[in-house]
């Protein structure tokens, strides 16, 4: 039998999924679709989301608390709230 490690996984891949307050806290979602998905509330808290698409993800109530690689453009192309806890190296007037 073969081990497959995490680098020959593919991307996560949830686009149009319903994750409510599912908790990904320090997921690898490196390269990860998660367009038109509903993460309101969700927890990612520490996770990886570098390269990750969140075009028109709902990040509403979501905790981004830690989150590694998360870029204001990612920001910017999903669906935020004065709910949405960030990282502490974006602000809030970065993605408005």
């Amino acid at each position: 039998m073969t081990h497959v490690g995490p680098e020959m996984l593919p991307p996560l891949d949830i686009r149009g999924a319903f994750v409510r307050r599912t908790d990904l806290s320090y997921a690898s979602l490196r390269n990860a679709n998660l367009s038109d998905a509903d993460a309101s509330g969700a927890f990612f808290r520490g996770a990886d989301f570098a390269g990750a698409n969140l075009t028109g993800t709902v990040l509403i109530g979501a905790d981004l608390t830690d989150a590694k690689n998360l870029t204001i453009e990612q920001l910017r192309s999903a669906v935020t709230s004065e709910s949405t806890k960030l990282p502490a190296y974006i602000s809030r007037a970065q993605i408005m």
